[in-house]
């Protein structure tokens, strides 16, 4: 069933339709608050309000995006405010535990080498490191570019920044991004490694 067709069954009150599209994105959201806020806990809590809004906003949902960009503009916008609430460093290092494991934990390849599987361990840390440094905004940009690879018109669909903004703000996350790691000394490791 498309998201269209689930979006006008909720509508009707079909709360099966509800529960189908909890499913199709919980690990996405999940995903996102977790590049974002840093203890499990707050995943799942944050995960459960992002549905609850969007359940309760879904009758102003009137598709000039996909829902798919509608769900994770509430996302992004609830971290947002979450981290100003809590005004604390957000580190992208830690692995997400959930019931049945893991959320986008990648498995290294079976041919490195345990040297060369603890340089990219390492490597991993300290830009995660460098990340969770970055202001906020640059974080976002970064989580959303460079982590979850969404295009720069589903970034500004979601931060509600224009697409030039959007642009200039990901060039000047990265060039912050550069400076920590080069303060770090991690720079050319990071762009030998991609």
């Amino acid at each position: 069933m498309s998201d269209e067709e689930l979006v006008e069954k909720i509508k009707k009150g079909d709360i099966d339709a509800y529960e189908e599209i909890i499913k199709k994105y919980e690990n996405k959201v999940c995903g996102i608050i977790y590049h974002m806020i840093k203890n499990q806990n707050d995943v799942e809590d944050l995960a459960q309000e992002v549905f609850i809004k969007v359940y309760k906003n879904l009758s102003k949902f009137k598709g000039d995006s996909s829902l798919y960009t509608w769900i994770y503009k509430i996302t992004v916008n609830l971290c947002l405010d979450e981290v100003k609430k809590r005004k604390n460093i957000i580190y992208l290092d830690e692995k997400l535990e959930v019931e049945d494991g893991e959320l986008e934990r990648e498995l290294p390849s079976s041919d490195k080498t345990q040297v060369e599987l603890y340089e990219e361990k390492e490597l991993k840390e300290k830009l995660h490191k460098c990340i969770g440094k970055l202001p906020e905004k640059q974080r976002v940009m970064i989580v959303l570019r460079d982590i979850k690879g969404f295009s720069y018109e589903e970034i500004s669909e979601i931060t509600s920044v224009k697409l030039g903004t959007v642009k200039s703000q990901i060039n000047r996350a990265r060039l912050k991004l550069k400076e920590l790691l080069d303060k770090e000394g991690t720079f050319l490791e990071y762009m030998e490694s991609k």
